[in-house]
C-alpha cells in the first residue's frame, strides 16, 4: 500500500523556500596546537582554504587547555566555550588531551572519560544542534620531566584509548593526526607543537577525513555553474554550487566544477571534455553530480541534436564508472531572453533551450533511466534575476541552489512495496514505514544487526543501524526515486525486501 507523506513534504517545501543559504561553521575546539603560532598560521585557517568559501572555520583553541575539569588550565573555565556557543556552529572538533597527560593533571585520569562526555553533551544541547568530531591527538615525542611535563607515553597508552572508547559509546566520528604523523617527528621542532608543515598537514588530514564522511556533490555546467559572470562586488561563494552545498549542511560537500564558455558537444569550439575538470570529478569520488550544460550549445551555429546527446551519454558513462557509482542529475537549463532585440553571447538562444536542447536532455535521461532537475521554468518568472540575457545574479543563483536543494532532498516521499510478503514458513520480513523523508524499518527478530539500502546496479545508496525490538531510522536524504532493495543483516543472516521509491502526488 502507498504510504503517502504529501502533508509533510508541503512543510517541508515552504521551509526549503525560506531557508536561506548560509556559510557551514566549523568551531575548532583545542590547546596550543589548536591556537597555532598565529592566527593564519594555525591549522583552523589553513583548512578553511581547504573547505573553501561555503565554510566558516573559528579557531577557538587556547595554549595550555586540559580537557579535564580539574586540570591546571581546564578549557572548561579557562577555555572559550563562551566563543563556541555564541558561534552557533554546525560542526564542532575537539582536540583536547596532550596537557592532561601531565602528572599534576593525570592524577584525575579516573575524570577523563566522565568529563568528555559531558563536555559533548553540553556542546550537543547547543540550538544549532552541531555534528561532534573528537581529534586523536598529535604524537608527542618527549617524555618531559616533572609535574608539569606533557608525556607521549600517557597519551598514546592511556588517552587515545579513553578518546575512542568515548566516541564508539556516543556514536561519534574520529579524525585521527596521531597515526599519519607518527613517521613525521621532523613537523615537531620541540616534540610537541607541529612547525608550518605540520599545520598543513592537519589541515589536509582535517579536510580529507571531514570529506570521507560527506556526502559529496560535484556541480557540472558552465559560466551560470562557475559564477564568472556574477554582478558586480560578488565572489565565488554566491555560485549556486556553493550555495546548495549550504542549504544540504555539514553532512554534505559540494564543489563548483563549472567552467565559463563549456559546451556539452565534443566538436563545439570549447567542449567541457577539454577543461580538465572531468578528472577532477572523478577523483573527487563524488556520491552526486548535477550536470548543467546546454546552454553554450544552443547556438544556431553550434546546434546538433544527435552529437549532442551522444555526447552527453558519454559523459554521463564516463561518470559512472566512479566507484562506487554516483547518482547523476541532469539539469534542465536556464531560460535566455534576448536584449535589445538579439540573443545574447553571440547568440545563445533561448527558443533552442526550450525546443531543442531541453528535449534532447530528456531524451538522454529516459535512456539513461536518470532524474531531471527543472531550472528552465521556475526561472521564467524572475527575467529579473538575469539582467543580462543569461547569466543570474546573487539573487537567481541563490533561486537555483533552492531548487536543486529541494529535488536532491524531497525526490523521495513515499514508499511501495514493489511485492507481496514471503509466505513461506519461518521468513521474517522486515516492516517498513516512512515518515518525514525517514524510513522505518521493524524486524521481528530481536537481534541488532545492519539496515542497508542498494540501488538495482547493487550500489550501496545509505546504510544504519538495525536497533533490537524497534522501529530503526533510515533517511533516505538524497536517494532518489526508483526500485531499491532493503537489506537487514543480522548475526543470523539477512533478510532482503524490495521497495519502489516514488515521488508522492497530493491525494
Amino acid at each position: 500500500m502507498r504510504i503517502s507523506v504529501w502533508s509533510t513534504l508541503s512543510i517541508f517545501t515552504a521551509w526549503a523556500q525560506a531557508q536561506t543559504a548560509m556559510p557551514v561553521k566549523w568551531a575548532c575546539i583545542g590547546n596550543s596546537i589548536t591556537q597555532g603560532p598565529s592566527v593564519i598560521d594555525a591549522y583552523p585557517a589553513k583548512l578553511a582554504k581547504l573547505l573553501g568559501p561555503g565554510y566558516v572555520v573559528e579557531n577557538d583553541g587556547v595554549s595550555g587547555r586540559t580537557l579535564l575539569k580539574k586540570g591546571d588550565f581546564s578549557y572548561w573555565t579557562q577555555g572559550k566555550l563562551a566563543d563556541v556557543f555564541a558561534f552557533r556552529p554546525d560542526i564542532i572538533t575537539i582536540k583536547l588531551g596532550t596537557n592532561d597527560s601531565k602528572p599534576l593533571n593525570w592524577a584525575h585520569k579516573d575524570e577523563f572519560e566522565g568529563d568528555l562526555t559531558r563536555l559533548i553533551d553540553t556542546l550537543a544541547a547547543m540550538p544549532s544542534k552541531p555534528k561532534i568530531w573528537l581529534v586523536i591527538p598529535c604524537p608527542v615525542f618527549v617524555e618531559q620531566a616533572g609535574a608539569t611535563g606533557i608525556r607521549g607515553s600517557v597519551i598514546k597508552n592511556e588517552i587515545i584509548p579513553l578518546i575512542r572508547k568515548v566516541a564508539a559509546a556516543k556514536g561519534l566520528n574520529i579524525i585521527d593526526v596521531n597515526t599519519p604523523l607518527l613517521t613525521h617527528q621532523a613537523f615537531f621542532a620541540d616534540g610537541i607543537h607541529p612547525n608550518a608543515e605540520g599545520h598543513d598537514s592537519l589541515a589536509a588530514i582535517f579536510y580529507r577525513t571531514y570529506l570521507s564522511k560527506s556526502t559529496r556533490v560535484a556541480c557540472v555546467g558552465n559560466s551560470i555553474t562557475e559564477y564568472a559572470f556574477g554582478t558586480p562586488g560578488t565572489v565565488a561563494k554566491d555560485a549556486y554550487p556553493i550555495k546548495l552545498g549550504n542549504l544540504l549542511g555539514s553532512g554534505y560537500y559540494a564543489v563548483n566544477k563549472g567552467k565559463s564558455g563549456a559546451y556539452m558537444q565534443k566538436i563545439s569550439p570549447s567542449p567541457y571534455w577539454n577543461t580538465g575538470l572531468i578528472k577532477t570529478v572523478i577523483d573527487f569520488k563524488p556520491d552526486i553530480i548535477t550536470i548543467k550544460l546546454g546552454t553554450n550549445d544552443s547556438r544556431a551555429q553550434a546546434w546538433n541534436k544527435d552529437k549532442y546527446i551522444a555526447d552527453y551519454k558519454s559523459l554521463i558513462d564516463t561518470f559512472s564508472t566512479i566507484s562506487p557509482k554516483p547518482r547523476i542529475w541532469l539539469l534542465l537549463p536556464c531560460p535566455a531572453w534576448k536584449r535589445n532585440g538579439a540573443w545574447p553571447f553571440n547568440g545563445i538562444s533561448g527558443d533552442i533551450i526550450r525546443d531543442s536542447v531541453i528535449p534532447a536532455i530528456k531524451i538522454v535521461a529516459r535512456d539513461k533511466g536518470l532524474n531531471t532537475i527543472d531550472l528552465n521554468t521556475p526561472m521564467l518568472a524572475h527575467e529579473a534575476f538575469v539582467t543580462d540575457g543569461v547569466h543570474p545574479g546573487a539573487e537567481g543563483q541563490d533561486s537555483l541552489a533552492h531548487w536543486i536543494y529541494r529535488a536532491l532532498t524531497a525526490a523521495t516521499v513515499a514508499v511501495v512495496p514493489a511485492g507481496p510478503a514471503p509466505s513461506a514458513a519461518g521468513i521474517l520480513y522486515p516492516e517498513t514505514d516512512l515518515r518525514a523523508g525517514t524510513l522505518y524499518v521493524t524486524y521481528p527478530d530481536r537481534v541488532p544487526g545492519t539496515l542497508k539500502l542498494y540501488g538495482m546496479d547493487g550500489s550501496l545508496l545509505v546504510s544504519g543501524a538495525l536497533r533490537s525490538g524497534e522501529a530503526s531510522p533510515l533517511s533516505l536524504r538524497g536517494v532518489p526515486a526508483g526500485p531499491v532493495f532493503l537489506s537487514v543483516e543480522t548475526s543470523r543472516g539477512r533478510a532482503v525486501k524490495r521497495l519502489n521509491l516514488v515521488p508522492g502526488s497530493a491525494p
